[in-house]
């Protein structure tokens, strides 16, 4: 699969418009859904730049995520929670984007997760890997499969539809993520 001329331009055109506000909004945006998910509100920002707010993402996340492990919340409707959350996120990309295709999902996954500190690489199979990961240092590998909901959900709604399946992770001793989109291929 080829991504087209128009999706290209759109990917590019969005790269280049990141540095100037784009990144911090689609960050309060994630922020927001993924708040809304474990049912709080988004704390406030204690810094000014987008690389601190991601950090203060990164940590919420973490603490959110470990409280509902600790209370032994149900972990199924949080995950379905913080699916839908996402799935509306990439839903969103996807038409402003214009993907059409499963390597338009893995060039405009690439850009929103480069924007997250994450190296995404995506083939036009469905096969994922990810080499570097800014959350990795963060979470548990329990915190990381719960919050995991949001890239299933974010794949899924740029996709519009299939299922994102984690082979390995980054926080369970592995050098990178594997996954695949949707494709028996991969599995």
């Amino acid at each position: 699969m080829r991504v087209s001329r128009a999706l290209r331009i759109r990917v590019a055109a969005a790269r280049l418009l990141m540095p100037f506000g784009i990144r911090r909004r689609a960050l309060e945006q994630l922020f927001a859904r993924t708040a809304a998910a474990f049912g709080t509100p988004v704390p406030p920002p204690r810094t000014r730049g987008t690389n601190g707010r991601l950090a203060e993402y990164a940590r919420f996340t973490r603490a959110q995520a470990e409280e509902a492990l600790r209370r032994a919340d149900d972990l199924s409707s949080l995950d379905r929670r913080l699916h839908r959350a996402a799935y509306g996120l990439g839903a969103s990309y996807r038409l402003r984007l214009g993907v059409r295709s499963l390597s338009g999902v893995m060039a405009a996954a690439r850009l929103i997760y480069r924007n997250l500190g994450i190296d995404f690489h995506g083939s036009p199979d469905g096969e994922v890997i990810i080499r570097r990961c800014g959350f990795a240092r963060t979470y548990s590998p329990q915190v990381c499969r719960l919050i995991s909901a949001l890239d299933r959900g974010l794949l899924a709604g740029l996709a519009h539809g299939g299922e994102l399946r984690f082979r390995q992770r980054i926080t369970e001793g592995a050098d990178s993520c594997r996954a695949c989109l949707g494709s028996a291929s991969c599995a």
